[in-house]
């Protein structure tokens, strides 16, 4: 019988344990902040957004948002940040952007001092990653590790494989999975076999945004797989869903266990931010 992973469940628990952490060090005259920045679209109105805002109350972090246009200069960004980092009050810094026409991402993330990127995007921290040393964290990676925790004591030896390779998601959980002792494979777009690769997996985890792609033909009997793949699309109704890039029906027959979308990864992701906003406040 598969086991469903549930995410929110966990988070929830987690959240409770981070707020008692936080009230802790709140009565030490120390209050966690976090500052988020925006760029193009204004997105403070959807799902991870408004889930960010929600926790942030909840752990009694204090929470500001902040948004630029997309033509904005990256001189102006740069001040901006730059007032961010020198302020003592502020513990952690992250960068979201729905479109990026006239700036580069990493240009723009590396103006955040290392000692407050709370998403571990920048270079510095992504380094330290690749060499196993002390460094802030990509929160999704840190959630799959997490869930994967749950149901595995023990997860070094097992095979890994990881579909998609972006440095938010997919190259960090590659060497998060390498630091804890997993053989791990890294597939993508212009890799080759990759249903029967999937298939000698021991756990298997998506983050390459696309819907529904991983059947129950890409799992091995009894794989644990997380679906990081948050994808809205439309069904034959005009109704806007939500899906993963694992056909949840399909595989949890398969599986040994599985997250469901958007209850699975989702939520400890956003825990996540909190807890690295924790972590950030201590370190300060």
């Amino acid at each position: 019988m598969t086991t469903i992973i549930d995410g929110q469940r966990i988070a929830d628990e987690f959240n409770l344990a981070i707020r008692d952490r936080v009230r802790d060090l709140r009565k030490s005259g120390v209050t966690p902040k976090l500052v988020t920045i925006s760029l193009g679209e204004n997105d403070e109105n959807n799902m991870f957004s408004l889930k960010r805002d929600e926790l942030a109350k909840f752990t009694e972090i204090e929470s500001r948002n902040y948004h630029f246009e997309t033509q904005t200069k990256l001189t102006e960004l740069k001040k901006f940040i730059q007032s961010l980092n020198n302020d003592r009050s502020v513990h952690a810094i992250f960068f979201r952007s729905s479109m990026l026409k006239y700036l580069s991402f990493r240009d723009i993330i590396n103006l955040i001092s290392s000692e407050k990127d709370v998403d571990g995007a920048t270079t510095l921290n992504q380094g330290r990653l690749f060499l196993g040393e002390p460094g802030m964290i990509p929160c999704a990676p840190l959630a799959v590790l997490h869930l994967l925790r749950i149901v595995h004591e023990n997860i070094a030896g097992k095979h890994a494989v990881v579909l998609g390779r972006s440095s938010s998601v997919g190259r960090p959980l590659t060497q998060l999975l390498l630091n804890a002792n997993c053989t791990v494979t890294s597939l993508h777009s212009y890799s080759k076999d990759i249903e029967s690769v999937c298939k000698t997996a021991d756990i298997l985890v998506s983050a390459m945004g696309n819907p529904k792609f991983v059947t129950k033909d890409f799992i091995k009997d009894g794989a644990t797989v997380i679906d990081v793949g948050i994808n809205p699309i439309t069904d034959e109704k005009g109704i806007i869903q939500v899906v993963g890039d694992v056909d949840f029906d399909d595989v949890s027959g398969v599986a040994g266990a599985i997250t469901p979308v958007p209850n699975g990864v989702a939520p400890m992701t956003v825990s996540y931010l909190m807890h690295n906003t924790l972590k950030l406040a201590c370190c300060a």
